[in-house]
């Protein structure tokens, strides 16, 4: 039960804070996400009954995912197209990685719950620094109508890196800013877009594939005949290589081969694992699944972010998250279909790798564009594309892309 209400709040918690994301900002939306997991963490050592653990899980639930999730679009928004990928990925190998890998060591180290809880929950207050520390998005602003505050955040990067942004950029920016038509833009306006309707819907099939696999395979670490600490561990590890060596080609390969690609390969391991005895050969393959479904997952979390226009971002990208944790519901009943045939969860996951490559090719890509601020700008995306849309001539597209380059400087 307090698994359920764990991703309970978690569909909660997506809900809330994407739309207080688009709607009141970013920097809010990461600290109302971080000081409620908080609050639920230490909450919990505290739990004397059922009930108060299964509301305080349910707190904690809220902030699973969405207190990496909004800072992770913040950031991107002031990344440009040439350094995106590598400031998005190197940090989630870096930080998720170590964290997967060390958590499980550091529970038996403990051994004491109440002991990991603080230990884990306590550093989630340090955002109370964020409004002195984290400038708000100048996109969203802008997609606001609130240039001046846009401006007044670019004049603090002015100080801050201690260099100057050339009055006539400044002047540009202000003027594309201003002549911005605002529009309340919401996942209801998204969804009567029939080309954005189509990749939204596509993604929430996507995201739901990679989530299937991805836990499925977390579920299965002590299925494969080795120690669960150590399977786990092994699994967890091939997020640092996987997600480094897709920062280095995910902008050359584009973000469509690169998601596609490692679902086919996952699919296929998975497969290998079927026929291999249990034991090393049988985790090997896993972990060989694991590591690309590690560049898949991760390709498609920056994939959605740029494909979303800024109004509607964090909304849309909670949302598909949300489909995630839906799916993530279904992995316990794919790992307990063992009991009507040992193999049927690598078959069941294999098979789900391969609709998810299928849905991965038919979707824009959008190596080296600009995030999308407008509708407009999402369905110009969709529409060029040769699977999902008419394509556009190549001097339109050059054209396209120098405007944007003037009006998206922030």
């Amino acid at each position: 039960m307090a698994t359920a209400v764990f991703f309970a709040g978690a569909v909660a918690g997506g809900i809330l804070f994407g739309w207080i994301a688009d709607h009141y900002g970013r920097v809010p939306a990461i600290m109302g996400a971080n000081l409620i997991g908080g609050i639920g963490g230490v909450a919990t050592i505290f739990t004397t009954s059922v009930w108060d653990f299964v509301l305080c899980r349910f707190l904690v639930g809220m902030a699973f995912d969405n207190a990496f999730m909004m800072i992770y679009i913040l950031v991107l928004e002031y990344i440009s197209a040439r350094h995106r990928t590598w400031v998005a990925n190197i940090s989630i190998a870096l930080y998720f990685g170590l964290g997967c890998v060390s958590l499980p060591w550091i529970a038996l180290w403990i051994s004491d719950w109440r002991m990991l809880l603080w230990v884990t929950a306590t550093p989630m207050f340090i955002v109370l620094l964020a409004p002195w520390v984290l400038p708000e998005s100048a996109r969203w602003y802008v997609s606001r109508g609130r240039t001046n505050q846009a401006v007044q955040v670019l004049r603090k990067f002015e100080k801050v890196n201690g260099t100057k942004i050339p009055d006539d950029v400044m002047d540009e920016f202000i003027v594309a800013s201003t002549q911005t038509k605002q529009t309340n833009e919401s996942l209801l306006v998204l969804m009567k877009s029939a080309p954005l309707r189509m990749i939204m819907i596509l993604m929430l099939i996507l995201y739901m594939s990679c989530s299937v696999v991805f836990d499925g395979l977390v579920r299965m670490s002590d299925a494969f005949g080795l120690d669960f600490f150590i399977s786990f561990t092994l699994t967890s590890a091939t997020e640092i290589p996987s997600v480094t060596l897709l920062a280095f080609v995910l902008d050359r390969w584009g973000r469509r081969n690169l998601t596609a690609g490692p679902l086919s390969i996952a699919s296929v391991l998975i497969g290998i694992a079927i026929f291999v005895p249990k034991g090393i050969p049988q985790a090997s393959m896993a972990i060989g699944a694991r590591f690309f479904i590690n560049m898949a997952y991760t390709a498609v979390i920056q994939w959605s972010a740029e494909l979303l226009p800024t109004g509607v971002r964090a909304s849309g990208f909670a949302t598909l998250h949300i489909s995630g944790y839906i799916a993530s519901v279904l992995s316990p009943y794919i790992v307990f279909s063992e009991r009507i045939w040992t193999l049927l969860p690598l078959l069941i996951l294999g098979v789900v790798s391969v609709l998810g490559s299928g849905i991965s090719m038919v979707l824009p890509e959008t190596k080296g564009r600009p995030m999308p601020q407008t509708m407009a700008d999402g369905e110009r995306i969709v529409q060029e594309q040769g699977f999902c849309g008419k394509g556009i001539p190549e001097a339109d597209e050059e054209d396209w892309k120098t405007e944007k380059e003037k009006n998206l400087i922030a």
